[in-house]
């Protein structure tokens, strides 16, 4: 977990994903927003190399995607390059509907597309 700039909050999730795994990031990512005092704050998700993840981990995603939606979060840009990754996770975790959402296949892409965003 980084910052891309000032407010691009990255994250880069490998292989498969328990409820304890995703609890993890999940805390990391509250720390980087709550260091933000409420300003206005994007997301970038590396998917690219993601396996998947338990449905007690998604439930758990989409808790915190749940809280995400009452934080200043202006958009969201996942990486990923299969549809049925895409499918997965929007279908696992509807709360994301809610967001301000993309899908890029590269990181360079995203970054320019949540950099317009925010201004």
């Amino acid at each position: 977990m980084s910052l891309l700039s000032e407010r691009i909050i990255y994250a880069k999730l490998i292989g498969s994903f328990s409820e304890r795994g995703i609890s993890d990031y999940i805390n990391q990512v509250k720390t980087i927003i709550s260091d933000f005092a409420g300003k206005p704050f994007a997301m970038l998700i590396n998917n690219l190399e993601i396996e998947g993840g338990t449905p007690e981990a998604y439930q758990t995603l989409d808790n915190y995607n749940h809280w995400l939606n009452q934080q200043a979060i202006v958009a969201k840009a996942f990486i990923i390059d299969d549809n049925v990754t895409k499918h997965i996770l929007l279908t696992r975790t509807p709360s994301l509907k809610q967001q301000n959402i993309a899908f890029f296949k590269t990181v360079n892409e995203a970054q320019d597309w949540l950099e317009a965003e925010l201004h």
